[in-house]
Protein backbone atom coordinates (compact mmCIF):
# COMPACT_ATOMS: atom_id res chain seq x y z
CA UNK A 1 0.00 0.00 0.00
CA UNK A 2 1.15 3.50 -0.77
CA UNK A 3 0.11 5.84 2.00
CA UNK A 4 0.58 9.46 3.01
CA UNK A 5 -0.06 11.74 5.95
CA UNK A 6 -2.75 14.43 6.01
CA UNK A 7 -0.51 17.19 4.62
CA UNK A 8 1.09 14.93 1.97
CA UNK A 9 4.50 15.69 3.44
CA UNK A 10 5.42 12.07 4.29
CA UNK A 11 4.91 8.93 2.23
CA UNK A 12 4.88 5.28 3.24
CA UNK A 13 5.13 2.02 1.32
CA UNK A 14 3.65 -0.75 3.43
CA UNK A 15 4.26 -4.35 2.42
CA UNK A 16 1.93 -6.81 4.08
CA UNK A 17 -0.20 -9.84 3.25
CA UNK A 18 -3.21 -8.77 1.23
CA UNK A 19 -5.40 -11.06 3.33
CA UNK A 20 -4.49 -9.24 6.55
CA UNK A 21 -6.51 -6.33 7.85
CA UNK A 22 -4.48 -3.18 8.49
CA UNK A 23 -4.71 -1.65 11.95
CA UNK A 24 -4.43 2.03 10.99
CA UNK A 25 -4.22 3.14 14.62
CA UNK A 26 -1.18 0.96 15.18
CA UNK A 27 0.43 2.22 11.97
CA UNK A 28 -0.21 5.83 13.03
CA UNK A 29 1.47 5.04 16.35
CA UNK A 30 4.50 3.51 14.60
CA UNK A 31 4.87 6.41 12.17
CA UNK A 32 4.03 9.14 14.67
CA UNK A 33 1.33 10.51 12.36
CA UNK A 34 -2.08 11.75 13.48
CA UNK A 35 -3.69 10.74 10.21
CA UNK A 36 -2.67 8.35 7.44
CA UNK A 37 -4.59 7.63 4.28
CA UNK A 38 -4.08 5.99 0.91
CA UNK A 39 -2.06 8.29 -1.31
CA UNK A 40 -3.68 9.61 -4.45
CA UNK A 41 -2.91 8.26 -7.89
CA UNK A 42 -1.25 11.62 -8.61
CA UNK A 43 1.07 11.19 -5.63
CA UNK A 44 1.88 7.64 -6.72
CA UNK A 45 2.81 8.92 -10.18
CA UNK A 46 4.82 11.82 -8.77
CA UNK A 47 6.77 9.81 -6.20
CA UNK A 48 7.17 6.41 -7.86
CA UNK A 49 6.27 7.05 -11.52
CA UNK A 50 3.64 4.32 -11.28
CA UNK A 51 0.01 4.30 -12.42
CA UNK A 52 -2.81 3.48 -10.01
CA UNK A 53 -3.06 -0.23 -9.26
CA UNK A 54 0.67 -0.85 -9.58
CA UNK A 55 2.17 -0.23 -6.14
CA UNK A 56 5.48 -2.08 -6.07
CA UNK A 57 8.89 -1.99 -4.42
CA UNK A 58 10.28 -1.52 -7.93
CA UNK A 59 8.77 1.95 -8.05
CA UNK A 60 11.37 2.92 -5.44
CA UNK A 61 13.89 2.93 -8.30
CA UNK A 62 12.09 6.06 -9.53
CA UNK A 63 12.18 7.86 -6.18
CA UNK A 64 15.48 9.75 -6.36
CA UNK A 65 14.70 11.65 -3.15
CA UNK A 66 14.45 8.38 -1.21
CA UNK A 67 11.73 10.03 0.85
CA UNK A 68 9.32 7.09 1.00
CA UNK A 69 9.41 5.20 4.30
CA UNK A 70 9.28 1.46 3.61
CA UNK A 71 7.69 -0.86 6.13
CA UNK A 72 7.28 -4.64 6.05
CA UNK A 73 4.83 -6.36 8.35
CA UNK A 74 6.94 -8.89 10.24
CA UNK A 75 4.50 -11.70 9.44
CA UNK A 76 5.16 -11.42 5.70
CA UNK A 77 8.93 -11.48 6.22
CA UNK A 78 8.57 -15.04 7.52
CA UNK A 79 7.38 -16.14 4.08
CA UNK A 80 10.03 -17.60 1.79
CA UNK A 81 8.78 -15.58 -1.19
CA UNK A 82 6.83 -12.42 -1.88
CA UNK A 83 5.07 -11.34 -5.05
CA UNK A 84 5.05 -7.94 -6.72
CA UNK A 85 3.96 -6.36 -9.96
CA UNK A 86 7.02 -5.47 -12.08
CA UNK A 87 5.72 -1.88 -12.50
CA UNK A 88 2.79 -3.09 -14.62
CA UNK A 89 -0.26 -4.89 -13.24
CA UNK A 90 -0.49 -7.43 -16.04
CA UNK A 91 2.32 -9.55 -14.62
CA UNK A 92 3.36 -10.76 -11.18
CA UNK A 93 6.80 -11.93 -10.17
CA UNK A 94 7.79 -13.96 -7.14
CA UNK A 95 11.01 -13.16 -5.33
CA UNK A 96 12.86 -14.77 -2.49
CA UNK A 97 12.24 -12.66 0.61
CA UNK A 98 15.97 -12.32 1.29
CA UNK A 99 16.50 -11.10 -2.27
CA UNK A 100 13.95 -8.34 -1.70
CA UNK A 101 15.99 -7.06 1.24
CA UNK A 102 19.18 -7.34 -0.83
CA UNK A 103 17.50 -5.34 -3.60
CA UNK A 104 16.58 -2.56 -1.17
CA UNK A 105 20.09 -2.58 0.27
CA UNK A 106 21.57 -2.39 -3.25
CA UNK A 107 19.50 0.66 -4.16
CA UNK A 108 20.45 2.16 -0.79
CA UNK A 109 16.91 2.23 0.55
CA UNK A 110 16.18 1.97 4.27
CA UNK A 111 13.29 -0.16 5.47
CA UNK A 112 11.78 -1.26 8.77
CA UNK A 113 10.14 -4.47 9.84
CA UNK A 114 7.15 -3.72 12.05
CA UNK A 115 4.49 -5.63 13.95
CA UNK A 116 1.10 -4.48 12.79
Amino acid sequence: MFLTNKKKMAYYLLIMDDQKRLDMNKLKEITGEKRIKLASKESLMEKMKLPAGVVSIFGLLNNDEKDIHVYFDKEITKESRMSFHPNVNTKTIFLDTNDIFKFLDNIDYNYSIIDI
